[in-house]
């Protein structure tokens, strides 16, 4: 996938740089860049089946634009500019996951726009994966072990006996005493934020969570992924089938190409 995604690349780069040059075909290169746009959906959609049961996974949805390469000298193409479609990328979906309820004591599924903070080698990521667990120190940890931050910016330490009740407002108490308070964070742009993995998130530089004010934390729930698996499968093979249908024409025009080139060279004299 990364080879045929690197020489599409560069058909459109060669085609930006040379197509002012010579007399070139440019549906060959529109389809070309059809095919790259259509693997490179097929890479994000796969990924979010991939990752439908995984708790708190937020979907990942492709845009698109259209490069304009420079002029033939026959003046060829949609507006005298051949224009090719690219995948610019992709744009989070955070829109809120079903919860789902499991009984589990650790287990916290957050509805409204916050995160829980955890403590990473990278610095402080964001989740809204609530699988949570405790380890043999006590430090209360997300699924891929990350000690989980409470408002003071310290792991949360739980006790070793005692029954755990998490609060709608994520205040932790163990036989009615408060042990710790979830920090949830907020964001006012949370497109912004990147993904690291599938379910964690890292803020940009300069930008600032905000004390969460919306967020509602459910004890014994989990959020699943928000991914429409029916939707998806139906984009898949819609693309695959548009991916296919790009290559015959390009194989098409690249034939009519060829025997073109040869009653050209016949015709030398």
């Amino acid at each position: 996938m990364r080879a045929y995604n690197a020489l599409f690349a560069g058909l459109l780069e060669w085609s930006a740089n040379c197509i002012g040059d010579y007399d070139m075909n440019p549906a060959l290169l529109i389809a070309a860049a059809g095919m790259r746009a259509r693997m490179e959906t097929l890479d994000v959609i796969g990924n979010n089946i991939a990752n439908a049961s995984v708790n708190g996974y937020k979907a990942d949805q492709e845009f698109y634009r259209l490069f304009a390469g420079a002029l033939s000298r026959s003046g060829q193409g949609v507006g005298n500019r051949p224009e090719m479609p690219y995948l610019e990328g992709s744009r989070i979906d955070f829109r809120q996951g079903t919860l789902e309820k499991t009984g589990a004591t650790l287990d916290v599924a957050l509805s409204g726009p916050g995160f829980l903070v955890v403590e990473a080698p990278q610095g402080e990521l964001y989740t809204r994966n609530g699988s949570l667990r405790v380890n043999a120190e006590g430090i209360l940890q997300t699924s891929d072990g990350l000690p989980v931050l409470g408002t003071d910016r310290q792991p949360i330490i739980l006790p070793r006996e005692g029954q755990v009740e998490i609060s709608e407002t994520g205040a932790l108490n163990v036989d009615g005493l408060t042990v710790g308070q979830l920090l949830i964070a907020e964001f006012a742009s949370p497109h912004a934020l990147n993904k690291v993995g599938n379910t964690l998130f890292m803020a940009p530089e300069g930008m600032e969570p905000e004390i969460a004010s919306a967020t509602v934390v459910h004890q014994g729930s989990l959020e699943s992924a928000n991914v429409n698996v029916p939707e998806a499968a139906v984009r898949l093979i819609a693309a695959s089938r548009h991916f296919e249908l790009l290559r015959r024409a390009a194989s098409l025009i690249g034939d009519e190409m060829e025997g073109q080139a040869v009653q050209r060279l016949g015709s030398i004299r």
